[in-house]
């Protein structure tokens, strides 16, 4: 595929698997809006991919917010003229008990991680409709998208929402010449760990304590955004669908697949051992 001048959209990528992807897209050639809420950690990007001599542009948008995102897709098509790759990233994360996640928690990561999504596919699709040729949208989702975890329901469910709006649009995607792929990480060190909002208070140890297990647990485990974001241009370029990242990413889904039941019984043992440990 040839990516050069290529019209790249990427959100939530000031860090992590955004950034890396970004960097991806740059490095074949194409051009970037990097998008993301974080002011300083995106200027350090842009510096950095104008530095590689890419045409990059920087928005500061909240992706929950639609009229943020409208006004987005409008000064991109003014300044690029077309998107060929759209790719909707941004993303927050919860872990914690199902009944100590209010209801505001849930306003939170729905915003960010469904509606995020589908804001940027309600004001970008048409235009990538209309404006004819190939072009491709790419959504994160997570290996929590794909199987049950333990304690983190908020977050699974709104990684199982991006796999199925992503899989759903990608059959009405193909009659207009556009591809839709959905990436679901496993355990990958990105900021995202330590931002974890734990809604579940330890009764053994601080919330600080806690959050530097969780991270230490995703450091140990060393699969960096890089690799993800060689899948998310492989996706592109092979226009796939689902794609699982990590070895415990397929793993899951194999088991989960093969036997719900199954699944469900390891999850339940997980809890009590979680309980226990917590």
């Amino acid at each position: 595929m040839d990516w050069k001048g290529k019209a790249t959209v990427v959100t939530g990528a000031a860090s992590g698997i955004g950034r890396e992807s970004a960097l991806a897209f740059a490095r074949r050639g194409a051009r970037v809006a990097a998008v993301d809420i974080d002011r300083v950690k995106l200027a350090e990007v842009k510096s950095e991919l104008e530095a590689a001599g890419t045409e990059v542009y920087d928005y500061i948008v909240d992706v929950s917010k639609a009229e943020q995102v409208k006004d987005l897709c409008d000064d991109i098509y003014r300044k690029m003229g077309r998107v060929d790759v759209l790719y909707n990233n941004a993303g927050v994360g919860i872990a914690g008990r199902f009944e100590d996640t209010s209801l505001e928690d849930w306003e939170w990561i729905m915003g960010v991680n469904v509606w995020g999504v589908i804001n940027g596919c309600h004001y970008f699709y048409p235009r990538m409709v209309e404006q004819g040729g190939w072009s491709h949208i790419v959504n994160t989702a997570s290996g929590a998208g794909l199987v049950p975890l333990l304690v983190m329901t908020a977050y699974s469910c709104t990684k199982f929402a991006v796999v199925g709006f992503s899989e759903t649009l990608r059959s009405e995607a193909a009659l207009h010449g556009i591809g839709v792929s959905c990436i679901c990480p496993g355990l990958v060190d990105t900021p995202i760990t330590r931002a974890v909002k734990l809604t579940s208070r330890s009764k053994r140890n601080p919330t600080e304590k806690m959050q530097n297990k969780f991270v230490r647990a995703y450091q140990l485990r060393n699969y960096t955004p890089d690799k993800v974001a060689k899948a998310v241009v492989k996706a592109v370029e092979k226009n796939k669908g689902v794609v699982p990242v990590c070895p415990e990413t397929y793993l899951m889904d194999f088991t989960h697949r093969t036997s719900r039941e199954l699944w469900i019984s390891i999850m339940q043992e997980g809890v009590r051992t979680y309980l226990n440990w917590w």
